[in-house]
Protein backbone atom coordinates (compact mmCIF):
# COMPACT_ATOMS: atom_id res chain seq x y z
CA UNK A 1 0.00 0.00 0.00
CA UNK A 2 2.83 2.34 0.98
CA UNK A 3 4.64 1.47 -2.25
CA UNK A 4 1.52 2.26 -4.33
CA UNK A 5 1.16 5.64 -2.61
CA UNK A 6 4.77 6.56 -3.46
CA UNK A 7 4.20 5.68 -7.12
CA UNK A 8 1.09 7.95 -7.31
CA UNK A 9 2.95 10.88 -5.73
CA UNK A 10 5.88 10.42 -8.14
CA UNK A 11 3.60 10.39 -11.22
CA UNK A 12 1.78 13.52 -10.02
CA UNK A 13 5.09 15.33 -9.50
CA UNK A 14 6.26 14.40 -12.99
CA UNK A 15 2.99 15.75 -14.48
CA UNK A 16 3.32 19.04 -12.58
CA UNK A 17 6.92 19.49 -13.75
CA UNK A 18 5.95 18.71 -17.36
CA UNK A 19 3.11 21.23 -17.25
CA UNK A 20 5.43 23.88 -15.88
CA UNK A 21 8.00 23.27 -18.61
CA UNK A 22 5.30 23.45 -21.29
CA UNK A 23 3.98 26.74 -19.89
CA UNK A 24 7.48 28.25 -19.87
CA UNK A 25 8.07 27.21 -23.47
CA UNK A 26 4.72 28.57 -24.68
CA UNK A 27 5.01 31.82 -22.73
CA UNK A 28 8.60 32.31 -23.88
CA UNK A 29 7.61 31.74 -27.49
CA UNK A 30 4.73 34.25 -27.26
CA UNK A 31 6.93 36.81 -25.57
CA UNK A 32 9.55 36.44 -28.23
CA UNK A 33 7.01 37.00 -31.01
CA UNK A 34 5.51 39.99 -29.20
CA UNK A 35 8.85 41.71 -28.75
CA UNK A 36 10.06 40.98 -32.26
CA UNK A 37 10.31 44.34 -34.09
CA UNK A 38 8.00 44.91 -37.09
CA UNK A 39 9.87 46.02 -40.20
CA UNK A 40 8.77 48.77 -42.64
CA UNK A 41 8.26 46.07 -45.24
CA UNK A 42 5.89 44.21 -42.89
CA UNK A 43 3.86 47.40 -42.30
CA UNK A 44 3.73 48.27 -46.04
CA UNK A 45 2.72 44.76 -47.05
CA UNK A 46 0.06 44.71 -44.34
CA UNK A 47 -1.37 48.07 -45.51
CA UNK A 48 -1.34 46.99 -49.16
CA UNK A 49 -3.11 43.74 -48.27
CA UNK A 50 -5.75 45.64 -46.30
CA UNK A 51 -6.32 48.10 -49.18
CA UNK A 52 -6.51 45.29 -51.73
CA UNK A 53 -9.06 43.45 -49.62
CA UNK A 54 -11.06 46.62 -49.03
CA UNK A 55 -11.19 47.54 -52.75
CA UNK A 56 -11.30 44.10 -54.32
CA UNK A 57 -12.97 44.31 -57.73
CA UNK A 58 -12.74 48.11 -57.70
CA UNK A 59 -10.67 50.76 -59.47
CA UNK A 60 -10.16 54.50 -59.06
CA UNK A 61 -12.56 56.68 -61.02
CA UNK A 62 -10.85 59.09 -63.41
CA UNK A 63 -13.62 61.59 -62.60
CA UNK A 64 -13.42 61.64 -58.80
CA UNK A 65 -10.31 59.72 -57.73
CA UNK A 66 -12.55 57.51 -55.58
CA UNK A 67 -12.73 53.71 -55.73
CA UNK A 68 -15.75 52.45 -57.68
CA UNK A 69 -16.69 49.14 -59.27
CA UNK A 70 -14.18 48.26 -61.99
CA UNK A 71 -16.77 48.18 -64.79
CA UNK A 72 -17.95 51.68 -63.82
CA UNK A 73 -14.39 53.04 -63.59
CA UNK A 74 -13.60 51.87 -67.14
CA UNK A 75 -16.89 53.07 -68.60
CA UNK A 76 -16.94 56.00 -70.97
CA UNK A 77 -18.88 58.86 -69.32
CA UNK A 78 -21.99 60.60 -70.57
CA UNK A 79 -22.13 64.42 -70.55
CA UNK A 80 -25.72 65.63 -70.20
CA UNK A 81 -26.90 69.19 -70.89
CA UNK A 82 -29.12 70.65 -68.13
CA UNK A 83 -31.52 73.55 -68.43
CA UNK A 84 -30.98 75.99 -65.54
CA UNK A 85 -33.67 78.63 -65.99
CA UNK A 86 -35.97 78.92 -62.97
CA UNK A 87 -38.90 77.35 -64.87
CA UNK A 88 -36.80 74.23 -65.37
CA UNK A 89 -35.94 73.46 -61.75
CA UNK A 90 -35.81 71.37 -59.67
CA UNK A 91 -33.25 69.30 -61.56
CA UNK A 92 -33.48 65.53 -61.84
CA UNK A 93 -30.54 63.14 -61.57
CA UNK A 94 -27.78 65.75 -61.47
CA UNK A 95 -26.91 64.69 -57.90
CA UNK A 96 -25.26 61.62 -59.47
CA UNK A 97 -22.94 63.67 -61.71
CA UNK A 98 -19.25 63.37 -60.85
CA UNK A 99 -18.25 66.61 -62.61
CA UNK A 100 -20.49 69.64 -63.23
CA UNK A 101 -19.82 72.55 -65.56
CA UNK A 102 -21.69 75.83 -65.19
CA UNK A 103 -21.33 78.20 -68.13
CA UNK A 104 -23.21 81.32 -69.31
CA UNK A 105 -25.34 81.27 -72.43
CA UNK A 106 -27.37 84.09 -74.02
CA UNK A 107 -29.37 86.39 -71.77
CA UNK A 108 -26.93 85.95 -68.84
CA UNK A 109 -28.54 82.67 -67.80
CA UNK A 110 -26.34 79.64 -67.18
CA UNK A 111 -26.64 76.04 -68.28
CA UNK A 112 -25.16 73.06 -66.53
CA UNK A 113 -23.51 69.96 -67.89
CA UNK A 114 -23.20 66.91 -65.67
CA UNK A 115 -20.64 64.23 -66.46
CA UNK A 116 -21.79 60.80 -65.31
CA UNK A 117 -20.37 57.30 -65.09
CA UNK A 118 -22.91 55.67 -62.79
CA UNK A 119 -26.36 56.56 -64.13
CA UNK A 120 -28.00 53.19 -64.95
CA UNK A 121 -30.71 53.38 -62.28
CA UNK A 122 -31.73 56.99 -62.90
CA UNK A 123 -35.30 57.06 -64.23
CA UNK A 124 -35.46 60.81 -64.81
CA UNK A 125 -32.57 63.08 -65.87
CA UNK A 126 -33.04 66.70 -66.90
CA UNK A 127 -34.65 68.78 -67.93
CA UNK A 128 -32.39 68.42 -70.94
CA UNK A 129 -31.66 71.50 -73.03
CA UNK A 130 -29.92 72.46 -76.23
CA UNK A 131 -26.22 72.41 -77.06
CA UNK A 132 -23.80 75.31 -77.27
CA UNK A 133 -20.57 74.73 -79.20
CA UNK A 134 -18.26 75.22 -76.20
CA UNK A 135 -20.00 72.44 -74.29
CA UNK A 136 -18.78 70.05 -77.01
CA UNK A 137 -15.23 71.03 -76.09
CA UNK A 138 -15.84 70.41 -72.38
CA UNK A 139 -17.36 66.99 -73.05
CA UNK A 140 -14.38 65.94 -75.14
CA UNK A 141 -11.97 66.77 -72.33
CA UNK A 142 -13.46 63.74 -70.55
CA UNK A 143 -13.82 61.47 -73.62
CA UNK A 144 -17.57 61.68 -72.96
CA UNK A 145 -20.62 60.98 -75.10
CA UNK A 146 -22.51 64.30 -75.26
CA UNK A 147 -26.29 64.26 -74.85
CA UNK A 148 -28.52 67.31 -75.49
CA UNK A 149 -31.99 68.25 -76.72
CA UNK A 150 -31.57 70.59 -79.69
CA UNK A 151 -28.63 72.85 -80.52
CA UNK A 152 -27.50 76.32 -81.49
CA UNK A 153 -27.13 76.80 -85.26
CA UNK A 154 -23.47 77.63 -84.60
CA UNK A 155 -22.92 74.15 -83.17
CA UNK A 156 -24.76 72.13 -85.82
CA UNK A 157 -21.91 71.61 -88.29
CA UNK A 158 -19.56 70.43 -85.57
CA UNK A 159 -22.15 68.06 -84.14
CA UNK A 160 -22.60 66.49 -87.58
CA UNK A 161 -18.88 66.38 -88.37
CA UNK A 162 -18.29 62.98 -86.75
CA UNK A 163 -15.73 64.48 -84.37
CA UNK A 164 -17.98 63.98 -81.35
CA UNK A 165 -20.42 61.23 -80.33
CA UNK A 166 -23.79 62.73 -79.45
CA UNK A 167 -27.24 61.63 -78.30
CA UNK A 168 -29.65 64.30 -79.51
CA UNK A 169 -32.89 65.03 -81.30
CA UNK A 170 -31.55 64.64 -84.84
CA UNK A 171 -30.44 61.05 -84.21
CA UNK A 172 -33.61 60.10 -82.38
CA UNK A 173 -36.11 61.87 -80.12
CA UNK A 174 -37.04 58.37 -78.90
CA UNK A 175 -34.24 58.67 -76.34
CA UNK A 176 -36.08 61.54 -74.61
CA UNK A 177 -39.55 62.02 -73.16
CA UNK A 178 -41.78 64.94 -72.23
CA UNK A 179 -43.39 65.43 -68.83
CA UNK A 180 -46.54 67.30 -67.83
CA UNK A 181 -45.10 68.90 -64.68
CA UNK A 182 -43.79 71.96 -66.56
CA UNK A 183 -44.24 73.70 -69.89
CA UNK A 184 -42.18 73.18 -73.04
CA UNK A 185 -39.34 73.63 -73.78
CA UNK A 186 -38.45 72.97 -70.15
CA UNK A 187 -40.00 69.49 -69.94
CA UNK A 188 -37.66 67.26 -71.98
CA UNK A 189 -36.03 64.45 -69.99
CA UNK A 190 -34.05 61.26 -70.49
CA UNK A 191 -33.11 58.30 -68.29
CA UNK A 192 -30.24 55.94 -67.66
CA UNK A 193 -32.01 53.22 -69.64
CA UNK A 194 -32.56 55.55 -72.60
CA UNK A 195 -28.93 56.67 -72.62
CA UNK A 196 -27.70 53.06 -72.57
CA UNK A 197 -30.14 52.15 -75.36
CA UNK A 198 -28.86 55.06 -77.47
CA UNK A 199 -25.21 54.14 -76.94
CA UNK A 200 -25.94 50.58 -78.02
CA UNK A 201 -28.13 51.52 -81.02
CA UNK A 202 -25.73 54.20 -82.26
CA UNK A 203 -22.80 51.80 -81.80
CA UNK A 204 -20.76 54.23 -79.77
CA UNK A 205 -17.64 53.08 -77.97
CA UNK A 206 -18.65 52.32 -74.37
CA UNK A 207 -15.21 52.35 -72.70
CA UNK A 208 -12.42 54.91 -72.59
CA UNK A 209 -10.02 55.32 -75.48
CA UNK A 210 -6.93 53.21 -74.95
CA UNK A 211 -4.69 56.26 -74.64
CA UNK A 212 -7.01 58.17 -72.31
CA UNK A 213 -5.45 58.50 -68.85
CA UNK A 214 -7.79 61.01 -67.24
CA UNK A 215 -7.97 64.75 -66.75
CA UNK A 216 -7.20 65.50 -63.09
CA UNK A 217 -4.70 64.27 -60.52
CA UNK A 218 -6.22 63.44 -57.13
CA UNK A 219 -4.96 63.04 -53.55
CA UNK A 220 -4.26 59.51 -52.39
CA UNK A 221 -6.97 57.73 -50.44
CA UNK A 222 -7.02 58.81 -46.80
CA UNK A 223 -5.04 61.97 -47.56
CA UNK A 224 -6.26 65.53 -48.04
CA UNK A 225 -4.98 68.48 -50.06
CA UNK A 226 -4.81 71.56 -47.85
CA UNK A 227 -3.93 74.64 -49.85
CA UNK A 228 -1.02 76.74 -48.60
CA UNK A 229 -3.01 79.93 -48.87
CA UNK A 230 -4.20 82.69 -46.54
CA UNK A 231 -7.41 83.11 -48.56
CA UNK A 232 -10.32 81.63 -46.58
CA UNK A 233 -13.17 80.28 -48.69
CA UNK A 234 -16.19 79.49 -46.54
CA UNK A 235 -18.59 81.12 -48.99
CA UNK A 236 -18.08 81.26 -52.75
CA UNK A 237 -20.45 83.46 -54.80
CA UNK A 238 -20.03 83.04 -58.54
CA UNK A 239 -21.54 86.34 -59.69
CA UNK A 240 -23.91 84.94 -62.35
CA UNK A 241 -26.70 87.57 -62.34
CA UNK A 242 -29.82 85.46 -62.96
CA UNK A 243 -29.57 82.38 -60.71
CA UNK A 244 -27.04 84.02 -58.34
CA UNK A 245 -25.49 80.74 -57.15
CA UNK A 246 -23.15 80.26 -54.22
CA UNK A 247 -21.44 77.50 -52.25
CA UNK A 248 -21.08 77.20 -48.48
CA UNK A 249 -18.31 75.16 -46.88
CA UNK A 250 -19.08 72.46 -44.32
CA UNK A 251 -15.79 72.04 -42.44
CA UNK A 252 -16.96 68.90 -40.66
CA UNK A 253 -17.51 67.10 -43.95
CA UNK A 254 -14.93 68.93 -46.06
CA UNK A 255 -17.64 69.65 -48.65
CA UNK A 256 -19.15 72.67 -50.41
CA UNK A 257 -22.96 72.74 -50.56
CA UNK A 258 -24.64 74.57 -53.43
CA UNK A 259 -27.41 77.17 -53.46
CA UNK A 260 -29.12 79.10 -56.26
CA UNK A 261 -32.23 81.22 -56.79
CA UNK A 262 -32.05 82.07 -53.08
CA UNK A 263 -32.40 78.48 -51.83
CA UNK A 264 -30.69 75.10 -51.59
CA UNK A 265 -29.96 73.49 -54.95
CA UNK A 266 -31.93 70.24 -54.68
CA UNK A 267 -32.25 67.15 -56.88
CA UNK A 268 -35.91 66.10 -56.91
CA UNK A 269 -35.04 62.42 -57.37
CA UNK A 270 -33.67 62.11 -53.84
CA UNK A 271 -34.44 65.55 -52.31
CA UNK A 272 -30.76 66.02 -51.49
CA UNK A 273 -28.71 69.18 -51.84
CA UNK A 274 -25.92 69.24 -54.42
CA UNK A 275 -22.37 69.40 -53.11
CA UNK A 276 -18.75 69.04 -54.21
CA UNK A 277 -15.22 68.67 -52.85
CA UNK A 278 -13.55 71.02 -55.34
CA UNK A 279 -14.49 74.22 -57.16
CA UNK A 280 -12.56 75.57 -60.15
CA UNK A 281 -13.37 79.06 -61.43
CA UNK A 282 -12.05 79.83 -64.91
CA UNK A 283 -12.11 83.38 -66.29
CA UNK A 284 -12.52 83.52 -70.09
CA UNK A 285 -12.84 85.94 -72.99
CA UNK A 286 -16.15 85.98 -74.86
CA UNK A 287 -17.75 87.60 -77.88
CA UNK A 288 -21.11 87.40 -79.68
CA UNK A 289 -21.81 85.56 -82.91
CA UNK A 290 -23.23 87.57 -85.87
CA UNK A 291 -26.77 87.20 -84.49
CA UNK A 292 -25.64 89.49 -81.63
CA UNK A 293 -27.19 87.08 -79.18
CA UNK A 294 -25.33 83.75 -79.12
CA UNK A 295 -22.25 83.65 -76.93
CA UNK A 296 -18.89 82.51 -78.26
CA UNK A 297 -16.40 81.65 -75.51
CA UNK A 298 -12.66 81.46 -76.08
CA UNK A 299 -11.29 78.29 -74.48
CA UNK A 300 -7.83 78.13 -76.06
CA UNK A 301 -4.86 80.20 -74.97
CA UNK A 302 -4.45 81.02 -71.29
CA UNK A 303 -6.08 82.89 -68.46
CA UNK A 304 -6.60 83.17 -64.72
CA UNK A 305 -8.87 81.58 -62.16
CA UNK A 306 -9.33 80.15 -58.68
CA UNK A 307 -9.00 76.70 -57.16
CA UNK A 308 -11.08 76.20 -54.00
CA UNK A 309 -11.06 73.20 -51.67
CA UNK A 310 -11.27 72.46 -47.92
CA UNK A 311 -12.06 76.04 -46.92
CA UNK A 312 -9.18 77.70 -48.79
CA UNK A 313 -8.77 79.35 -52.20
CA UNK A 314 -5.68 79.92 -54.30
CA UNK A 315 -5.13 81.79 -57.55
CA UNK A 316 -4.41 79.60 -60.56
CA UNK A 317 -3.79 79.96 -64.27
CA UNK A 318 -5.16 77.81 -67.09
CA UNK A 319 -3.82 76.80 -70.49
CA UNK A 320 -5.29 75.05 -73.52
CA UNK A 321 -3.71 74.76 -76.97
CA UNK A 322 -6.80 74.00 -79.06
CA UNK A 323 -10.34 75.34 -78.81
CA UNK A 324 -12.16 72.05 -79.45
CA UNK A 325 -9.65 69.31 -78.58
CA UNK A 326 -7.15 68.59 -75.85
CA UNK A 327 -7.50 69.32 -72.15
CA UNK A 328 -7.45 72.47 -70.09
CA UNK A 329 -4.49 72.46 -67.71
CA UNK A 330 -5.04 74.21 -64.37
CA UNK A 331 -1.75 75.36 -62.88
CA UNK A 332 -0.67 76.57 -59.43
CA UNK A 333 1.71 79.48 -58.76
CA UNK A 334 4.69 77.20 -59.46
CA UNK A 335 3.35 76.23 -62.87
CA UNK A 336 2.49 72.71 -61.71
CA UNK A 337 -0.88 71.09 -62.37
CA UNK A 338 -3.15 71.35 -59.34
CA UNK A 339 -3.98 68.22 -57.36
CA UNK A 340 -7.61 67.82 -56.30
CA UNK A 341 -9.23 66.23 -53.30
CA UNK A 342 -11.19 63.10 -54.10
CA UNK A 343 -14.88 63.60 -54.81
CA UNK A 344 -17.09 65.75 -57.02
CA UNK A 345 -15.85 68.90 -58.78
CA UNK A 346 -17.70 71.97 -60.11
CA UNK A 347 -16.04 73.92 -62.93
CA UNK A 348 -17.49 77.41 -63.26
CA UNK A 349 -16.74 79.40 -66.41
CA UNK A 350 -16.96 83.16 -65.80
CA UNK A 351 -16.60 85.91 -68.40
CA UNK A 352 -13.62 88.16 -67.63
CA UNK A 353 -15.79 91.26 -67.48
CA UNK A 354 -17.77 89.61 -64.67
CA UNK A 355 -14.68 88.57 -62.66
CA UNK A 356 -15.11 91.31 -60.06
CA UNK A 357 -18.54 89.89 -59.18
CA UNK A 358 -17.01 86.63 -57.94
CA UNK A 359 -16.80 86.81 -54.14
CA UNK A 360 -14.79 84.42 -51.98
CA UNK A 361 -15.13 85.13 -48.29
CA UNK A 362 -14.37 83.86 -44.81
CA UNK A 363 -17.90 84.44 -43.54
CA UNK A 364 -20.93 82.54 -44.78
Amino acid sequence: MEKKKIIIITVAAVLVIAAAITAILVFGSQKKVKNEPQTTQDVTESAETTTENLHQGMEKSLLTGEYVKADIARRRPVALMYNNIINAIPHSGIYNADICYEVPVEGSITRLMGIFQNYDNLKKMGSVRSCRIYYCAFAQEWDAIYSHFGQSKYALSYLKSGKIDTINTFNGEKYFFRTSDRVAPHNAFTSGANLNKAIKNLKYRSTYKKDYTGHFTFAQEGQAIDLQSDKAANKVSLGYPINQPWFEYNAQEGLYYRFQYGDKHIDDQNNKQLYCSNIIIQFVNSTLYPDNKSLNITLNGSGKGWFITRGKAEKITWQKDNQMSGQTKYLDKNGEEIKLNTGKTWICIVQKEQADKVKISKKK
